[in-house]
């Protein structure tokens, strides 16, 4: 047969060990180096920020006061092998970075062009609305708090099925077997979980549901003028005011100091950001961006430290994955439990 990670034919799939020694994958190493950085907040999207220096100014609060410095897009907003895939041989772990999230950031900084052009050239253009339309998905869904949150809803979803799991091992358990399928997992596959949630978060990322509702809605630009306060951004950039069902939702992401890609339900709604002052809407969407950062706000300069200070990360809103996490437990939750 054939091995599923290289292609080379084996009586038997390639392990971590075989690898090591496979001609196949030693060539594979060699062709391409794998990304263990992994930025939640891509860098082509921070670059809009970037001053002649190519840094940005990056606010957050480790301690009790509010620290400012200029920092490389590539130096902030990351997690190292927060995509990787655990239990697996190394060349294929960071396959969920290399090989959905690298690209669904290229494919936008693409679209994201052709929106800054003119935002009626991608009605028309499936291909570059559906990849814009990802990008925000994953805003929404690739965040650390959301992969904790994912593997949370695997962890329980396992604690579920376990009872006839338990029932179906032992009445299949050879002699040589460990006496329980917490033992059997725990010996031949201790990283299952993991797995599974890398395994789930591009599917959910790629939600078919989600994409149509978003390609559906009005996207438009408001570009503000030079005297006006710049927008800010942060490591939680994008805002959705309510769920996509109800007329009035929008969603707001700064794409510049002086750009706000948004998208809206109805022509009213996407008129009220057309003809906001815009002092007001920068201020209320820096606002919005500051409160809902977890460490970091991001801007061209320094001159915002105060109002940064007052609002970072005073009102961070549940995530997707958090909501979904949470109606799941109290689903299934016993009924002296429930509110």
């Amino acid at each position: 047969m054939v091995c599923g990670f290289c292609g080379h034919p084996y009586i038997r799939p390639c392990t971590a060990e075989t690898e090591a020694a496979c001609p196949n994958m030693i060539w594979l190493r060699g062709a391409a180096q794998q990304s263990t950085r992994h930025h939640y907040i891509p860098q082509f999207y921070l670059r809009r920020w970037a001053g002649d220096d190519d840094k940005i100014c990056e606010f957050s609060r480790p301690h009790k006061n509010i620290h400012r410095q200029r920092v490389y897009p590539i130096q902030t907003a990351f997690k190292d092998r927060l995509y990787e895939k655990p239990g697996v041989p190394k060349s294929i772990a960071q396959q969920v970075e290399d090989k959905f999230m690298s690209p669904v950031d290229n494919f936008a900084a693409k679209a994201l062009d052709v929106i800054e052009a003119g935002v009626e050239k991608v009605r028309n253009d499936a291909e570059r609305r559906s990849a814009w339309s990802l990008f925000l998905m994953s805003l929404m869904m690739r965040m650390p708090e959301d992969v904790a949150a994912l593997a949370q809803i695997e962890e329980d979803q396992w604690k579920l099925d376990l009872p006839s799991l338990r029932e179906k091992y032992a009445a299949n358990r050879k002699p040589d077997d460990p006496e329980t399928i917490e033992e059997f997992i725990e010996k031949r596959d201790p990283e299952y979980i993991g797995r599974w949630v890398m395994n789930g978060l591009p599917e959910l990322t790629h939600h078919e549901g989600i994409g149509q509702l978003l390609n559906a809605m009005r996207w438009c630009v408001v570009v503000t003028p030079d005297d006006a306060p710049p927008f800010l951004t942060s490591d939680r950039p994008l805002f959705m005011s309510k769920t996509f069902s109800e007329a009035e939702c929008y969603l707001t992401l700064p794409i510049g100091p002086h750009r706000l890609f948004v998208a809206t339900n109805t022509e009213e709604t996407e008129r009220k950001f057309k003809d906001w002052p815009p002092k007001e809407l920068a201020l209320e969407v820096n606002s919005q961006v500051a409160k809902q950062a977890v460490k970091y706000v991001y801007g061209l300069d320094h001159s915002e430290v105060e109002f940064v200070d007052k609002l970072i990360s005073t009102d961070r809103p549940p995530r997707l994955m958090e909501m979904l996490r949470d109606r799941r437990r109290q689903r299934h939750a016993p009924a002296s439990r429930r509110p």
